[in-house]
């Protein structure tokens, strides 16, 4: 399959889940922001590929590609909105919302993402628990490596759970 080919198949099978980045008090996005951002993508994407949980069809689309079975329960926090993109120009458009209204973006093609990463919302680490694991998987490294992303991500942007959060002021 030619390179094009692949990345076009790509296109037609991914899904963008979207989850809130900053957390409120109950880890859920303000209302308002949310309303923005599902705005936001209204006005940049064509009808039909934003889904949200008010959608019927998103259980179906966010259990579609989902191989661990353990994240198909209703306790496990579930992403804002999803996004099936069919070309290039939706990925852009639902990265630039995101980033405009502060809501965390994570792809996903094919569903190889066993630990459930793209298709799960999850809060944002704090320091003291990241610290635990990463000062046994990076020794004395971690509080150099939180300091160097919070000079590069201060607002700790590029999130996800396994990254490392900023060094707190």
């Amino acid at each position: 399959m030619a390179a094009s080919q692949c990345f076009a198949f790509a296109l037609l099978v991914s899904c963008i889940a979207f989850s809130h980045h900053a957390p409120a008090a109950d880890g859920a996005a303000p209302a308002n922001q949310t309303g923005d951002f599902f705005c936001c993508l209204a006005v940049n994407l064509p009808p039909g590929i934003v889904y949200t949980h008010a959608s019927q069809s998103y259980p179906s689309v966010l259990e579609s590609a989902i191989k661990n079975l353990r994240f198909v329960t209703s306790g496990t926090p579930t992403p804002v909105a999803l996004v099936e993109a069919t070309d290039a120009s939706h990925v852009q458009a639902a990265v630039r919302c995101g980033a405009r209204y502060g809501v965390h973006v994570r792809s996903r093609s094919g569903g190889h993402d066993y630990e459930g990463l793209s298709y799960r919302a999850a809060g944002v680490a704090s320091y003291e628990k990241a610290r635990v694991w990463g000062e046994a998987y990076f020794k004395g490294n971690f509080e150099r490596l939180a300091a160097v992303k919070a000079k590069v991500d201060p607002d700790n942007f590029f999130m996800n759970e396994q990254s490392i959060p900023p060094l707190p002021n």
